[in-house]
């Protein structure tokens, strides 16, 4: 009997620390943004796509584009066709040089928000863009 016990009580042990594994990993991750963040680009992006690590509800989801303090008007989002891992927020305007933050909240498979935020710039069509130092073609 003291070896069942000692079993059971080594399996709930086991299934304590093995909950708090699950539970993180049920928490979208942001794996790819375009525009990226920190990025810098002459041409203005006329969307936003936010990749994530699992599947998300478009219905859950809020996009923020911010010029400063001033909200950029988006349309509405939209999961990308045969990708329900991906969120894509069309740009309402053509977006100005300057820089923009965006804003994103997503919710977990267990319902909690994850947040997240980055910001990008759009440079004026005359500043120089950085070059790659090598070329592809000789």
């Amino acid at each position: 009997m003291p070896r069942i016990r000692h079993a059971v009580t080594l399996l709930l042990a086991i299934s304590a620390l093995a909950l708090p594994l699950r539970a993180a990993s049920a928490h979208p991750r942001l794996l790819k943004a375009t525009p990226a963040a920190d990025s810098r680009a002459a041409e203005a992006p006329r969307e936003i796509r936010l990749t994530f690590n699992e599947a998300v509800d478009v219905a859950l989801t809020r996009v923020t584009l911010l010029r400063g303090d001033t909200p950029v008007r988006l349309d509405s989002l939209r999961l990308a066709v045969g990708d329900d891992h991906t969120v894509i927020a069309p740009i309402g305007l053509a977006l100005t040089p300057g820089r923009y933050t965006l804003r994103w909240q997503v919710s977990g498979d267990d319902g909690h928000p994850v947040r997240g935020e980055f910001s990008f710039e759009v440079l004026a069509a005359d500043a120089p863009v950085a070059r790659p130092t090598h070329s592809a073609h000789p």
